[in-house]
């Protein structure tokens, strides 16, 4: 069978769109394997989510975001702005400000142009006290840990996931290495990933980020907005400032109403095409 396909990207995380409506029924059983045959990079399409949307409602947009492996997973940042400027440019919803819920979890998106589309990534939470991080000049963030002989010090940001954020004078070290040596430390849960951040200014921050492998693909939006978490507790940036990460650039603003970080890129189209998915009863 046919399916019709988007390649489309934010700041080089890759997503592919399928239009779940126009979905044959077999494919829609059969989604989790649709799944790792699109997004294989040597056999499929290729990239890090399948996001199928479902029949929009007004301001509320359903739709199943998978792994490369088949299993359904919440939605990056990136994949969530693929979606919206997608569904705002297919009337699958009739305003700019919306809600898309990926299985029960709702995230708020706004178009803001024809190339930009802004995403509520919630609050920030810190891990060790299980409550909402806020800047608090009388707390101090950052936690040390010995790498190879040396005292390496982090802060601990959890934003759907865990980050170890290091600042760094620039990036003229061993990146990954320098990486992994961290992350092999008894202090870091599995999963957790090491955000390096340099602070040009109070409103610019170069981001650079290592996922252990065998974890899912990097979201390097969850990543700045934790490095910007981490630069204002520390007492090194402004609330609001742009991350320049490898594959493009991000405006990110920490909210003080509601403490939530909105993170605000591109959402690009890459390709469309056609996919041929042989459907099967049994894997």
């Amino acid at each position: 069978m046919e399916i019709d396909f988007f390649k489309m990207q934010g700041c080089g995380d890759d997503v592919v769109v399928v239009d779940g409506t126009r979905l044959p029924e077999e494919a829609i059983r059969q989604t989790p394997r649709l799944a790792r045959r699109m997004l294989d990079r040597r056999t499929g399409v290729g990239g890090n989510s399948l996001v199928v949307l479902g029949s929009g409602a007004g301001s509320l947009l359903p739709v199943r975001c998978l792994d490369p492996e088949g299993d359904e997973t919440t939605i990056p940042c990136a994949a969530a702005r693929c979606a919206a400027r997608y569904a705002s440019d297919s009337g699958a919803v009739n305003t700019n400000d919306f809600l898309i819920d990926c299985d029960g979890h709702k995230v708020r998106s706004q178009i803001i142009d024809s190339t930009n589309v802004r995403v509520d990534m919630g609050s920030p939470v810190s891990i060790e006290k299980a409550a909402e991080i806020r800047e608090s000049l009388r707390e101090s963030f950052s936690r040390s840990v010995l790498v190879n002989g040396r005292t390496v010090t982090y802060t601990p940001i959890s934003l759907g996931r865990s980050y170890a954020m290091v600042f760094v004078p620039d990036f003229s070290f061993p990146v990954r290495r320098t990486a992994r040596e961290i992350a092999g430390g008894q202090d870091f849960p599995d999963g957790t990933g090491i955000g390096f951040v340099q602070v040009c200014s109070r409103e610019e921050i170069r981001l650079r980020t290592w996922e252990a492998p065998g974890e899912a693909s990097a979201d390097e939006c969850a990543a700045a907005a934790a490095a910007l978490v981490a630069s204002v507790v520390n007492g090194l940036s402004d609330r609001e400032l742009f991350a320049r990460i490898p594959g493009g650039d991000l405006f990110l603003q920490w909210d003080e109403s509601d403490n939530h970080i909105w993170v605000t890129g591109p959402a690009a189209y890459v390709f469309t095409g056609t996919y041929d998915f042989t459907a099967e009863t049994t894997e």
